[in-house]
């Protein structure tokens, strides 16, 4: 029933119309509280936003205005310190001066040459505020696809300031330091004087500072009138001034240079026709010069290369940072070492040709077989005229030398010094082609038993080879990269004879444990590094390892003694080093290289020497063409030190035995001697020749 206008509500309809407003009024207020949720939600991430927004320019701007005051107050560093290297007694050896730079205005700079630079280091250059995220990504897309470090993202800039200011250490301190100095850079200076302060310092190698330095050395014109193939050199050097130099590697140097050529074309500044006819450009170079002769330069070449390759900063800290480079070195075996093998080889040399290398060439290294200190070292007999380091990297076969690292497998494989095998004609098989080995000099055979003492101090050929057919040769390539060979073995029955290319360096190395006990040592020639405040960068501390039974290391060297005796290959020294040596000398096939390793308790020596041309044979074997200089260099290098002998470990004894036979002497025996064995391995067969039993001819 409807009420009428004025009709009084009864008591349930006022409730109801009661509830109804309520409810009304509840979602309302839901409604309103939603709104304003929401409302304060947008709010507030917009005040996030901003807030963040707001730290990002407060600190850029902070960023800027610090570097801005920076420019205002402090000046841009001025003359650079060049490093000393010192010798293992304090001896300064020779020191970088960034003396090869020479300072240009950025117009007596080829346009072509700018412009090859920042092609390939910074194309963007013009174009950013010092840091440039676009080259970052692009570095960092290009590194991702390469699986390893390609590129960088580093403008010009950032790297005038990393070089103009900062240490060598990858901190992030070190980078935000980077980053003010970079804006300091672009506050300061306009982007010309940029590059041109960047190209009067960039190091271009063999300590030319500078593109003005850099032209000179080499290709003898200034920096203003490069070719546009020698501008792209010079650009691709800066990447890596030491691994693209061409006086290095022409190969090398031509790859890099047909990189900066198509970065050229990339950025705009070439046509692919220009490119390609710049990439067949020849490179005519002028020499290094007399101004790179410097006192042990193989040594300290090397050691730059080490430094250079750790620390990564392209040259500038060690060319321009006043680095102390303490090293193994001893000047005065250095001096030693130089004065006889110059000798030693002005011996051997005929006629040289006029604008060629003087020939033959060859190397001696030295090493403390306590902890492979390099004591002396030479790469060749003029850096002057090739700065080949055939010490580190000329790989020849060793010859003979490489003998012992076979015997000492054959006395950890039961054989012992007085074994005796037959040096007679003999045909193995190796990978289904046969070889028949003959000794060397007037005889092919001996015809008779030799023990193994024998057979490795006169180096016949046929035992060993015999030899390395029972133990097999893979035993004996294990036992030489134990010791210290590093190159690649080829294991077949001839590795015995040495037919594997190896270094001196790795001879000397590998030789170490004969003279010390059975340890193996890593050649050492940094002892530290410290920058101009006195903090140490770099420390190399001696990696010593047992890798030989001690016995087996003592038994070798008694043998090797004999070497250096007038019944051994290495006679015509037996007078020359009055103190206990040890050695073995090595020939290859025609007399091609010749071989001397020999060592003392203090100090390990190999000496080296052949033509640069494996083609060519030297016609002297190690005993003439290497052990006098092996001699001569140990005499005056150790004069000052008292004589040491090899210290006999526990666990050998002394037999007497046939000389004939190797087997334990008997009363009838006319020919006998001392030899040492094991303790486990001593014989207990009598001379069967002179009343005893059968022996054993082999193992």
């Amino acid at each position: 029933m409807q009420r009428g206008r004025g009709q009084p509500e009864d008591r349930g309809q006022r409730e109801k119309r009661e509830q109804q407003e309520r409810q009304g009024q509840q979602e309302q207020h839901g409604r309103r509280g939603r709104h304003e949720r929401e409302d304060a939600g947008v709010q507030g991430g917009l005040s996030g936003i901003c807030a963040r927004w707001r730290s990002a320019v407060f600190t850029v701007v902070g960023v800027v205005l610090v570097a801005f005051a920076l420019a205002r107050i402090f000046p841009v560093p001025g003359k650079q310190i060049g490093s000393v290297f010192y010798d293992i007694h304090g001896e300064a050896i020779t020191s970088t001066v960034a003396g090869n730079r020479i300072q240009v205005p950025l117009s007596a700079i080829a346009p072509r040459l700018r412009e090859a630079v920042i092609a390939v280091e910074d194309e963007r250059f013009y174009k950013h505020p010092g840091i440039d995220p676009v080259s970052i990504a692009r570095a960092l897309v290009r590194n991702i696809r390469a699986g390893r470090i390609v590129e960088g993202g580093s403008t010009i800039t950032q790297q005038l300031a990393k070089n103009m200011f900062l240490p060598p250490e990858r901190t992030v301190g070190r980078k935000v330091a980077e980053l003010f100095l970079t804006i300091y850079l672009e506050l300061k200076f306009s982007k010309d004087e940029i590059l041109e302060r960047y190209l009067n310092l960039v190091y271009l190698g063999h300590g030319a500072y500078g593109v003005e330095a850099g032209a000179r050395l080499y290709f003898g014109k200034s920096a203003a009138d490069v070719s546009l193939g020698e501008a792209a050199m010079l650009a691709g050097l800066t990447r890596g001034p030491f691994y693209y130099s061409p006086y290095r590697n022409m190969n090398a140097a031509l790859a890099r240079r047909r990189v900066v050529l198509g970065r050229m074309v990339s950025a705009g500044y070439l046509t692919k026709a220009q490119a390609e006819a710049a990439a067949r450009e020849p490179l005519k170079l002028v020499g290094i010069g007399a101004r790179e002769i410097r006192a042990a330069p193989y040594f300290v070449d090397y050691v730059m290369e080490e430094i250079l390759r750790r620390l990564g900063d392209g040259g500038n800290l060690l060319y321009s940072g006043g680095l102390k480079v303490y090293t193994t070195l001893d000047m005065s075996m250095q001096r030693a070492a130089e004065k006889a093998f110059g000798e030693g080889l002005d011996a051997l040399t005929p006629g040289t040709p006029p604008d060629q290398v003087v020939q033959p060439q060859g190397a001696l290294v030295a090493i403390d077989p306590r902890n492979g200190h390099v004591r002396a070292l030479i790469g060749g007999r003029s850096f002057h005229e090739t700065q080949f380091n055939r010490a580190t990297h000329a790989r020849r076969q060793p010859g003979s030398a490489f003998k012992p690292f076979f015997y000492a497998a054959a006395l950890d494989s039961g054989f012992t010094a007085a074994t005796a095998l037959t040096c007679e004609p003999l045909t193995f098989w190796s990978a289904g082609v046969p070889y028949t080995p003959t000794d060397y000099g007037r005889f092919d055979y001996h015809f008779r038993p030799l023990t193994l003492r024998e057979a490795l101090v006169v180096s016949c050929n046929v035992v060993s080879v015999h030899l390395a057919s029972i133990i097999g040769p893979e035993k004996g390539a294990e036992y030489a990269k134990q010791l210290g060979i590093k190159s690649p073995l080829r294991p077949n029955l001839s590795l015995v004879l040495g037919t594997s290319e190896v270094t001196p360096l790795e001879m000397a190395a590998a030789f170490a444990p004969f003279a010390n006990g059975g340890k193996g040592v890593e050649p050492v020639f940094i002892v530290s590094v410290k920058d101009r405040y006195g903090r140490e960068l770099l420390r190399d501390r001696p990696r010593v390892r047992q890798v030989l039974d001690p016995r087996t290391a003592f038994i070798i060297t008694d043998i090797l003694k004999q070497v250096i005796s007038r019944w051994g290959t290495a006679g015509s020294i037996a007078g020359k080093v009055k103190r206990p040596a040890a050695g073995k000398t090595g020939s290859t096939q025609n007399y091609t290289d010749a071989w001397f390793v020999g060592y003392t308790p203090d100090l390990v020596c190999s000496v080296y020497v052949a033509y640069d041309d494996p083609a060519t044979p030297l016609g002297r074997s190690g005993a003439v063409a290497a052990a006098p200089i092996w001699a001569d260099f140990m005499k005056e290098a150790l004069a000052e030190k008292p004589p040491a002998t090899f210290r006999r470990p526990p666990g050998i004894v002394a037999r007497e035995i046939c000389h004939e036979t190797g087997c334990l002497a008997t009363p009838g025996c006319p020919n006998t001697r001392w030899e040492l064995f094991k303790v486990e391995a001593v014989p207990t067969e009598t001379c069967p020749w002179h009343g005893g039993a059968a022996p054993v001819i082999g193992r």
